[in-house]
């Protein structure tokens, strides 16, 4: 399930880190312009915060699963009639299409909604991803080296919403998912037996979950933050009730930490675990996330990844940028120690394309385990 929705996902982050803007400020009427006033270079802060209507997006997709594609979308901004002391985000309607190399294309509509003074926040969402990837088999070491092609035929709707407590940085809430998918597996070449085992397993599968999530959010930016914490714990409950086929959860703890050590040395830090409950298909059990790495390379029932990246500003917009990370996938904390450490390293630049809201964009180039390599078009944070 995972990686069947995270490229149409990744494009609507992509979109919905353009609309949130800095909640803070009230941005004023002027004339657009790709000049900054401060400093003269290149800079999109009055476009994005000055446009009102339709705003197409072209969204770069370089993940290794599926090979290098593109992604559009299109944007339909709601006009607020209602005024504010502090800035609220508009709400936002759109449409958004992908296509890769390996044929894997997604289709896809949303509304992001703000009621109140940021208040209540909610985000709907239908796709339709139809994804092509390599299954290793959860670490077999037999498909490890001869990975088997499935095809994931998907329709997905996703809801969810989430209330902040009073003035504090805690954020509750939940989503809910719901996912049916038509699997089944590619012919191998000149194995007519083996084609005919495959073909049987042939399936529908459907996922219905629901899962609370309570998040800390102290950033100093949800673009490109440079400072502060941001902890969440949610639970994806999946069961018969719900009218998913298998009863499953899957337990998810993210931290990232972003700590500046001086004005042009910054670093930040993350960790993320996935816990399985449950008997889940084989497409949804968690797996290990780096850059680097190819999605779904390294599955288990458990995933635990750390990594780390450091920023060093060179000359003026210009930021050189380092990360490392290193994880694992095994079936439980018995097994954690026979189990390989998938690992990456990888260097990049950064450019802040917009100084007003505190976004950077750039590239970045990762080795997965000393030998898979792959580059990234990055618009804001990389996590």
């Amino acid at each position: 399930m995972k990686l069947s929705i995270i490229l149409m996902w990744n494009c609507l982050l992509f979109c919905s880190h353009i609309i949130s803007g800095q909640q803070d400020t009230i941005p004023t009427k002027k004339k657009i312009s790709f000049r900054d006033p401060v400093d003269g270079a290149f800079d999109v802060s009055s476009f994005l915060l000055e446009h009102n209507g339709v705003l197409p997006i072209i969204i770069p997709i370089t993940e290794p699963a599926v090979g290098y594609g593109a992604g559009l979308a299109v944007l339909y901004f709601h006009k607020r009639k209602k005024k504010y002391k502090t800035y609220v985000a508009p709400d936002v309607s759109g449409v958004v299409g992908l296509y890769t190399e390996n044929k894997t294309w997604g289709a896809g509509a949303f509304h992001a909604h703000t009621f109140g003074e940021n208040r209540v926040r909610t985000l709907t969402a239908v796709i339709k991803p139809n994804l092509k990837i390599n299954y290793y088999g959860n670490n077999s070491e037999i498909l490890a080296k001869n990975p088997i092609g499935i095809n994931l035929d998907s329709w997905l709707f996703y809801q969810k919403a989430q209330v902040r407590i009073g003035n504090s940085k805690l954020y509750v809430g939940g989503a809910y998912t719901y996912l049916n998918s038509a699997v089944s597996f590619e012919e191998i070449p000149n194995r007519p037996l083996l084609n005919l085992i495959l073909e049987r397993l042939n399936t529908n599968s459907i996922i219905s979950s629901i899962k609370p999530i309570a998040t800390y959010d102290s950033r100093n930016n949800t673009f490109t933050p440079t400072k502060g914490i941001m902890a969440e714990i949610g639970l994806n409950y999946s069961a018969t009730w719900l009218g998913s086929d298998d009863n499953f959860s899957t337990m998810t703890t993210d931290f990232f930490w972003y700590l500046p050590l001086t004005d042009k040395l910054h670093s930040k830090y993350r960790f993320q675990g996935s816990f399985l409950f449950g008997d889940a298909p084989f497409y949804a059990y968690p797996f290990i996330d780096l850059r680097g790495i190819a999605s779904m390379r390294y599955q288990n029932d458990t995933t635990l990844v750390t990594e780390t990246e450091w920023s060093y500003n060179i000359y003026n917009r210009w930021w050189l940028t380092a990360f490392g990370g290193t994880g694992k996938a095994f079936s439980d904390f018995n097994a954690f120690g026979s189990e390989d450490w998938v690992y990456n390293i990888g260097t990049g630049f950064r450019y802040r394309l917009a100084r007003q809201l505190g976004v950077n964009m750039g590239t970045d180039f990762a080795w997965g385990n000393g030998k898979d390599f792959a580059f990234y078009i990055v618009f804001g944070t990389s996590w």
